[in-house]
């Protein structure tokens, strides 16, 4: 309340809460603000050595430091193990093999703490980890830090979970790679230039103006389009958000594309939400389906949207420009899958991430993208679907 002390000012008293008010207030946090989540850091690296950094891998992929499994003979024992080199020889087949044998990670070149700050920081970034910035951090070459980074993309395509979705699920299309480019000299707008320049944004929408063409670098660009369909299982309650993320790489955002992938991983009965665009809506056919018209708005009365579908594309789109400054359609599906592996472990805390992340990578098979990278070996086809 304003008091006058006579003096012509006046002072403004805080009202005193009352203790309704007071019970029971918490300020609103992100979890990732939250001191849960900071339970790992940089620090923890300082004080580790290299045998350290090796148990962290041991331990992820057997459990233990002596009874292992040769990759060779399927072998679970405590073979003779070399403590210098950190390899083992098999009691049965004699071979001899390390923690990262048969893995992504095979015969690598970095240290163990090298590899684990590595995966470290691409669980830490909230859009992804570049791998200019990797290659500094690590003091080793651009195309080590980008061969690793990918081979860890890789592995969480090939490990995500692609069993059909069930009960409230979310789906919208996003255009990646193959972006228009402007002209070197600029011509005065218009109103039909301009609408000209918003559609090209689109898959293969060219207005039907004669006199407006599209440039024929941009002809050529659009055949690297391609469509990122995220489908998404949605909590039904308030503050759940995605739960679990499976992601297709398509050519073209049609009925004919969209329809086979969305029934192959969305089960039977489910309530979908999409926007209404043409290549949802048959969905109604096999789904309680409702649409949300995006030209009006964002969100229909009776709850109807697809914003978690929505806020997914907006995440890949700012790795896509912030981070990464491009893509591919060769390695378009290993960024869309690393993107929904983030979505869908946000809620872990920084140490939870590292060992379920490390766990997986030693679980998966030798990497098929970029092993012999170094020898000029590249993708030569593309993952669809």
């Amino acid at each position: 309340m304003p008091a006058d002390l006579g003096s012509g000012k006046v002072i403004y008293e805080p009202l005193p809460l009352s203790k309704h008010v007071c019970e029971g207030f918490e300020m609103a946090q992100h979890f990732l603000r939250s001191k849960a989540y900071r339970d790992f850091s940089d620090d923890d690296f300082d004080n580790m050595n290299e045998s350290q950094a090796w148990e962290w891998f041991v331990l992820a992929r057997w459990g233990n430091l002596k009874n292992v499994t040769c990759p060779t003979s399927s072998e679970t024992d405590e073979h003779w193990f070399n403590r210098q080199r950190k390899q083992w020889r098999c009691r049965h087949c004699n071979r001899v093999f390390s923690v990262t044998s048969e893995t992504p990670f095979a015969r690598r070149r970095l240290t163990f703490k090298k590899l684990l700050k590595l995966i470290f920081w691409f669980i830490s970034d909230a859009k992804g980890l570049a791998a200019t910035k990797a290659a500094r951090e690590l003091n080793v070459g651009y195309l080590t830090a980008y061969q690793n980074l990918n081979k860890i993309r890789e592995a969480i395509h090939g490990a995500q979970d692609r069993t059909p979705l069930t009960e409230y699920v979310q789906i919208d299309g996003g255009h990646f790679c193959g972006k228009p480019r402007r002209p070197q000299f600029r011509r005065k707008m218009t109103s039909e230039i301009a609408n000209h320049h918003l559609k090209n944004r689109k898959a293969g929408m060219v207005p039907g103006l004669s006199k407006i063409k599209m440039e024929s670098w941009n002809v050529e660009k659009l055949i690297k389009r391609r469509i990122v369909l995220p489908i998404t299982q949605v909590g039904r309650d308030d503050g759940d958000g995605s739960i679990r993320t499976i992601t297709c790489i398509l050519r073209a955002e049609k009925a004919e594309e969209v329809v086979p992938r969305v029934r192959k991983y969305v089960a039977a009965g489910s309530t979908v939400h999409t926007d209404d665009g043409n290549a949802y809506s048959s969905l109604s056919g096999w789904y309680d389906h409702a649409s949300v018209k995006h030209s009006e708005m964002y969100s229909r009365p009776d709850g109807v949207n697809n914003n978690q579908a929505e806020s997914f594309i907006s995440r890949l789109r700012r790795a896509e420009y912030g981070i990464y400054h491009g893509m591919r359609p060769e390695y378009l599906a290993f960024y869309a899958a690393e993107t929904a592996w983030r979505v869908d472990n946000r809620k872990l805390s920084a140490k939870e991430k590292l060992k379920k992340l490390l766990g997986l990578l030693m679980h998966s098979d030798i990497s098929l993208a970029f092993r012999g990278y170094y020898q000029g070996h590249r993708l030569e086809c593309e993952y669809l679907g």
